[in-house]
C-alpha cells in the first residue's frame, strides 16, 4: 500500500485548516500600515468609508505624509465582545512617527458585511486611552495557558518525530543492502 498520497492529502488538509481566519489585531496592524503609504495608502480595503473616516481621525494628514514616516506601529491584544451575531473588537494601538509624534488609541472592528470568511473590518477609531497597553512591558505574546498548550504540542510533535525516526531506522536495518 502506498502511503505517499495519503500523507500528502493529510498534510494539505491540515495546511488549509490552519489558515483562513483573520485576527482583529492583524487587521488593525495592516490598516495602520496602509496609513504609512501616504497617497498610495488604501485604508478603505479594511472596511470602506468607515475605515477611511477612522484613518482621518487617527492621522488627518495620512494622504500627504511621506511613505515611511511612521517609525513604529504597535497593536495590543483585541478585546472581543458582543454576541455571536453582533461581535465587536477593540484593538489598542500606538504609532510613533519619525519626528517623534506619538498617537495612541483604539481601533474598533466588527465582522465584515460582505466577508463570508469571518473577516474583520475597521468601523472606527478612538484616540487616547490606550497608553496603558503600551507601558513598555510587552508579554511574550501569549497567556500562561497558551504556553502550556504550546509546550504540550511541542512535546507531542517531538514524540512523533522520535517514533517516526525509530520506525524508519528499524525498517532500514531490516532491509537488505
Amino acid at each position: 500500500m502506498r502511503r505517499g498520497p495519503t500523507v500528502v492529502a493529510v498534510a494539505l488538509v491540515l495546511l488549509f485548516a490552519c489558515g483562513g481566519t483573520q485576527r482583529p489585531e492583524g487587521v488593525a496592524e495592516r490598516w495602520l500600515s496602509s496609513l504609512d503609504q501616504g497617497a498610495a495608502g488604501t485604508p478603505d480595503r479594511f472596511g470602506g468609508d468607515p475605515a477611511v473616516q477612522a484613518a482621518n481621525a487617527v492621522l488627518p494628514d495620512w494622504r500627504t505624509r511621506d511613505p515611511g514616516s511612521l517609525d513604529r506601529i504597535e497593536v495590543g491584544g483585541a478585546v472581543v465582545g458582543g454576541t455571536a451575531a453582533a461581535a465587536t473588537a477593540d484593538v489598542p494601538f500606538r504609532i510613533e512617527s519619525t519626528d517623534g509624534e506619538v498617537v495612541t488609541g483604539t481601533v474598533q472592528e466588527a465582522p465584515c458585511d460582505d466577508g463570508p470568511d469571518g473577516g474583520w473590518c475597521v468601523h472606527g477609531a478612538e484616540l487616547g486611552g490606550a497608553a496603558s497597553a503600551f507601558d513598555g512591558s510587552w508579554s511574550a505574546g501569549a497567556s500562561g495557558t497558551d504556553w502550556v498548550w504550546a509546550v504540550a504540542a511541542a512535546v507531542l510533535l517531538c514524540g512523533l518525530a522520535v517514533a517516526l525516526l525509530a520506525v524508519v531506522t528499524r525498517r532500514s536495518a531490516r532491509s537488505p543492502t
